[in-house]
């Protein structure tokens, strides 16, 4: 395990900077099962958090701060993160994430660079950054769509990707298909969001895999599945 967990680093560190974003109609079960199954396998993992402290609520306690609170100079970064199984992070960010990534447009690291500076303060080496929600504008950043098998749910992720295509110019995305019955279920959701994103945006969708409903011991059993098919390469890939 110390030389997988070493080998998973090394592949990760080729990509620090470069976030991964987990956007559709509800991402936070994805991104938190997600983050926890990469912190299994010894990836380092940062989730910045971009709704009301629903990922401090699944580890247990209340988000009491938030990044808006050190980008006004009240507190340190170290003073909002928020520690999980594994060595898993989280910071608060429903508020400051957007500022902060205005303030950093001209930068030649981005955001990225700067918070990186305030963990590096507090002596965190994260690998990834797992964004619970769509990433800020500016650097390019990848993004997996958790789509469920329902119209509402297909309908809010192709408004996501054409606004990230529209304003963005982004038009690469992975997909995983949360609570199907079954992979053919899966495989045929994703068809028809694939088709259309190509049809009208020129997007491109990979098929990452699914996530069944039910159970903790399948559920976190397709999650690490997934951590390892997402580790080696990018998202969009």
């Amino acid at each position: 395990m110390r030389d997988q967990a070493a080998g998973l680093r090394r592949l990760f560190a080729r990509r620090a900077a470069r976030p991964l974003g987990v956007g559709g109609a509800d991402t936070t079960p994805v991104a938190f099962e997600l983050g926890l199954a990469m912190a299994e396998l010894g990836t380092r993992v940062l989730v910045v958090d971009r709704t009301r402290g629903d990922i401090a609520a699944r580890l247990g306690c209340r988000a009491r701060y938030e990044l808006s609170h050190v980008l006004r100079g009240a507190l340190r970064l170290e003073d909002v993160l928020l520690h999980g199984p594994h060595g898993l992070i989280a910071l608060p960010a429903a508020r400051g994430l957007d500022e902060l990534a205005l303030a950093s447009l001209h930068a030649e690291d981005g955001w990225q660079g700067r918070l990186a500076s305030w963990l590096a303060q507090g002596g965190h080496d994260v690998d990834l950054w797992l964004i619970n929600g769509l990433p800020p504008a500016g650097r390019e950043a990848d993004v997996l769509l958790a789509v469920r098998p329902t119209a509402a749910a297909l309908t809010n992720a192709y408004a996501q990707i054409k606004a990230l295509a529209t304003l963005r110019g982004q038009r690469a995305f992975g997909v995983v298909v949360d609570r199907a019955t079954t992979d053919e279920a899966a495989q045929a959701t994703f068809a028809g969001l694939a088709a259309t994103a190509r049809r009208f945006l020129a997007a491109q969708l990979a098929y990452r895999g699914h996530v069944p409903a039910g159970a903790f011991g399948p559920r976190r059993q397709a999650f690490l599945r997934l951590a390892h098919a997402l580790l080696p390469a990018p998202a969009h890939s």
